[in-house]
């Protein structure tokens, strides 16, 4: 018990703003995690594009980004252990698709019976599963469309899922980059109690440089904004460093305000060779920040 008390504490900006399952606003990708979670035009990694903006992927100077990854989320809060599979497939940059899977599980926690004997452990679970399409209709501007399931099961009696889609648009031209568009608009979620709660759906703008200087360093920086339609404000900024095309390092911040996801910065690295990549994210929140110690890992190929 006392450990379903403590997942549902780090869960308190979603009762106080009236969200329904915040972790559709959690970062998915490592890439973009180490970032500050940095991610609406990212192309240096496609791979999680499902997750966020789908137009990114006929950008991208990659052709197939697949990943299998791992992240142990909130560890002095909800203490949760995400399972992910994503992948993207950029079609002569004139198209691009995606798809990702993503199931979380929670600490269990003793359950009653109405006598008040024990009848036995219960282990709270999320599940995302989405599909993203793209089409760059032309040189400098393409549209992209995710729809997404998601649900939740914080107890026995208490199960909820709902439908949801991301729409961009993006823009690039000689390393410019920049997109604007909507996240988790989608139905909204009715409690056991009658209350109905929205997804934490915001208008998400965003815009990023790619430069390449002495043949071998690349550099990338990116910026996201986000207005929830609660009310609350956030914007993240990240950048990276890569050498040779086989190591990157990595840096950023977000600042959560009144969100579901709270402020924290960021660090990581990313290593390539033969086409196969391994990418961290550390997370770093201050005080008692559910971030702090947040933990992101992603296993891929990408050619």
């Amino acid at each position: 018990m006392k450990r379903f008390i403590i997942y549902l504490a780090a869960f308190l900006p979603l009762i106080a703003n009236a969200q329904a399952l915040p972790f559709l606003a959690t970062e998915q990708s490592p890439v973009a995690a180490a970032k500050g979670g940095a991610s609406v035009v990212e192309t240096s990694s496609t791979a999680w594009a499902s997750f966020t903006n789908s137009a990114a992927i006929p950008f991208s100077e990659v052709k197939g980004d697949f990943s299998a990854g791992y992240s142990y989320w909130q560890p002095s809060a909800s203490k949760t252990n995400i399972l992910r599979l994503a992948g993207a497939y950029n079609i002569n940059n004139k198209f691009g698709i995606g798809a990702g899977l993503s199931y979380g599980m929670m600490p269990g926690y003793e359950t009653f019976d109405e006598t008040g004997n024990s009848d036995g452990t219960f282990k709270p679970s999320n599940l995302m599963a989405n599909f993203g399409f793209s089409w760059r209709f032309i040189k400098w501007l393409a549209v992209g469309v995710n729809l997404g399931y998601a649900s939740e099961k914080l107890a026995e009696s208490a199960s909820y899922g709902a439908f949801s889609t991301d729409i961009f648009l993006m823009t690039g031209f000689k390393g410019f980059k920049g997109a604007v568009g909507i996240s988790n608009l989608g139905t909204k979620v009715t409690s056991a109690s009658g209350i109905s709660f929205g997804l934490p759906t915001s208008l998400t703008a965003g815009i990023g440089y790619d430069a390449s200087f002495a043949e071998n360093h690349h550099l990338d920086v990116n910026l996201d904004l986000d207005y929830y339609f609660h009310q609350a404000f956030a914007a993240a900024i990240g950048a990276g460093y890569t050498f040779k095309d086989l190591i990157s390092l990595r840096a950023g911040y977000r600042y959560g305000g009144q969100s579901v996801i709270p402020s924290y910065a960021s660090a990581g690295i990313g290593i390539k060779v033969a086409g196969i990549t391994l990418d961290l994210a550390y997370l770093i929140g201050g005080g008692d920040s559910p971030m702090k110690n947040t933990l992101n890992i992603g296993l891929g190929y990408r050619f």
